[in-house]
Parts: C-alpha cells; sequence; structure tokens
C-alpha cells in the first residue's frame, strides 16, 4: 500500500491509494475507505509557477518521514510493524487483486495483506516468523 501525507487548505491528511482502475480510485483517507470517480482526466502542459520552482529546502526532523512511492511500483509493502505468520503464495504464483498474500501478526492481532493488483509474483521479499517494519516491502508482483 502506498501512503502519502498531504497537507490541504492547512489540514493535513495521510491519504493510502487503495486501487486504481479506468474507473475509479479507492483511497483511505486517515483510516477511512473512499471510492473517489473519475469523471475526466485532462492532460496539462503548462510550466510551474516560480513559488512551485523555488521552494525552499525542507528542514530535517527526527520524526520519520513517509517517503513518495511510485504508483508503478510492484511491491506489496507492510502497513504496520509486524510478525509475518503465514505466506499464502509462491514465486511464479499469479494473483488477482484482493487475493490473501500474507498473514501479518501486530499487538497480538492478525492482519491480511491482500494484493492490490493482479499479476505474478516475483520475489517474496520476507519468510514466515520475520518481523518486519512499516512499509517495509513484503511481495513483489508484476
Amino acid at each position: 500500500m502506498r501512503i502519502y501525507s498531504l497537507t490541504i487548505n492547512n489540514n493535513n491528511y495521510n491519504v493510502a491509494i487503495k486501487k486504481i482502475s479506468e474507473e475509479d480510485i479507492r483511497v483511505e483517507v486517515n483510516g477511512i475507505e473512499h471510492l473517489v470517480t473519475i469523471n475526466d482526466i485532462k492532460h496539462i502542459n503548462q510550466a510551474l509557477p516560480e513559488t512551485a520552482r523555488s521552494r525552499p529546502k525542507k528542514i530535517k526532523s527526527s520524526a520519520p518521514q513517509i517517503q513518495p512511492v511510485s504508483l508503478a511500483s510492484a511491491g506489496i509493502c507492510s502497513p504496520i510493524p509486524g510478525h509475518i505468520l503465514k505466506i499464502f503464495v509462491d514465486v511464479g504464483d499469479k494473483v488477482s487483486c484482493g487475493q490473501k498474500l500474507i498473514v501479518l501478526e501486530a499487538m497480538k492481532l492478525e492482519n491480511i495483506i491482500n494484493s492490490d493488483k493482479d499479476g505474478l509474483v516475483k520475489k517474496i521479499l520476507v519468510n514466515e516468523g520475520d518481523s518486519v517494519t512499516h512499509d517495509q516491502t513484503l511481495i513483489i508482483v508484476e
């Protein structure tokens, strides 16, 4: 899952893009899932305003930062730190969007990690029993 930290009108939002299709986008905003309908796509080719091109450098903070991730990324990432209890797929398996891939135990709760797209399992980067961190890539699906 890809998580973006956004500020809109001085309000902070954590946005996770769950699924993108030609008709809609499933997003989770501050823990609440929404279905966003795509009405039209317009491509605008214009230069950025001077203020956007000359942004000041960010001040480094000791707080963890969410790194931007390409929407084309093939990795299925851990949404929370925890331990891998069970892996349901093998390298080479065909998976479909929503298919159960992994059970991740965190804070005594079992969390199901599902595929966010259709594809083939190219790599499994964890083993049952492994500890994982937030946003660690678990499985590569292409």
